[in-house]
């Protein structure tokens, strides 16, 4: 768990490369996730949905999309989100333990990179461009599941060029009384 909260310390997402068309300082910072030291047979990304031979459960999938999507959009728009945090509150509802606790906190070091989308009054979008089993991640079992969720963020501000970039999410799943909830973010 300390790598989930390293990373909800920093930001709200985190790109699949290493260009991106928003800098590290409009942007939260991003991470690269690592593989698991489990192995299983990898599984082959396919842009929009997760690979036909190894798909994900509906549920799981659907649970991750949702998560994946409420974490990462943002409105500094007037009248909209006050902080990266109210993404983070947004996205609780669809987490448990620790991580759901965490979630919607406001941490200082996301001031300077809210404050550059607030002066912009701009609106972020995530449009889910994949959902997998991350390679070397173990298979889904009924109780938990490793997803890594593609995605592009699209930040347009309200005045100036609208800015996209591929971004990912590493999530741990967990079956719970309530369904499918996110538990971690790791690799982060």
């Amino acid at each position: 768990m300390t790598s989930s909260l390293a990373l909800l310390s920093t930001g709200c997402s985190s790109s699949a490369g290493g260009s991106s068309a928003v800098s590290v300082s409009t942007a939260p910072p991003r991470s690269v996730p690592a593989s698991s030291p489990d192995t299983t047979t990898p599984v082959t990304e396919t842009a929009g949905t997760s690979s036909s031979a190894t798909a994900l459960p509906a549920d799981v999938e659907w649970t991750a999309r949702a998560f994946t999507t409420a974490y990462a959009e943002h409105d500094a728009r007037d009248g909209a989100d006050s902080s990266y945090a109210d993404a983070g509150a947004r996205a609780a509802r669809l987490a448990s333990g620790e991580l759901a606790g965490v979630l919607a906190q406001k941490r200082p070091s996301q001031d300077a990179a809210w404050a550059t989308l607030r002066a912009e009054k701009a609106h972020q979008t995530a449009e889910i461009t994949s959902t997998v089993v991350p390679d070397g991640a173990p298979a889904v079992t009924p109780s938990v599941a490793f997803v890594r969720v593609g995605y592009t963020l699209t930040t347009t501000p309200k005045s100036g060029r609208t800015r996209s970039s591929g971004e990912h999410l590493a999530l741990r799943l967990e079956h719970t009384a309530e369904g499918w909830r996110v538990t971690a973010l790791p690799w982060a």
